[in-house]
């Protein structure tokens, strides 16, 4: 009886140890769990969010609270494409090879990052008619088994609610109101 006990009681350890192993992120965890950014992919000049893409980001999130990152990437007036809005800051952070990608074939870069932690969705960002005007970058907490499908689902659905909000890629920039 003492030896099923002890079982029981590793049993017990591991299912707990395991789950500590795959415990899903806050968005400040994420936040601080993200690489450094080198100075060369940044566009020192542009700083400051875009205002209303801003407040496309922040209702998304608050709307979404599976999501734990978020990033607008489009070209900003007199730049190159570049992050105008997010929950991790990096405002002004060049795109780079899948947000190009995503840009220019309208493909979605869907995939499980090198960590195994996070399902990232990269999705075109459009204006109200169509036209495409940068990309939407959404991350989830991922561990085996989740519904990658209905990750980037949502994702698509978030751009389409700021698609609907967008009669042009000028309106990015705009003010929050």
């Amino acid at each position: 009886m003492k030896a099923v006990g002890i079982v029981l009681c590793m049993a017990t350890m591991a299912v707990a140890c395991s789950n500590l192993a795959i415990a899903q992120q806050t968005r400040e965890e994420a936040v601080r769990g993200m690489r450094k950014v080198q100075p060369k992919e940044m566009d020192a000049t542009y700083t400051k969010p875009a205002p209303f893409a801003q407040k496309l980001v922040d209702a998304a999130l608050a709307e979404h609270p599976e999501v734990i990152l978020m990033a607008i990437h489009a070209e900003a007036p007199g730049h190159k494409n570049v992050i105008v809005a997010s929950n991790f800051g990096r405002i002004g952070k060049l795109g780079d090879v899948d947000d190009m990608r995503c840009i220019h074939t309208g493909k979605p870069n869907l995939e499980v990052d090198a960590t195994g932690k996070h399902f990232e969705a990269e999705i075109i960002l459009q204006d109200q008619s169509g036209k495409t005007i940068g990309a939407l970058g959404v991350v989830f907490n991922y561990k085996p088994g989740d519904d990658k499908a209905a990750m980037a689902k949502t994702a698509k659905d978030i751009a389409n609610e700021m698609k609907a909000q967008l009669p042009t890629s000028q309106t990015l920039f705009g003010p929050a109101e």
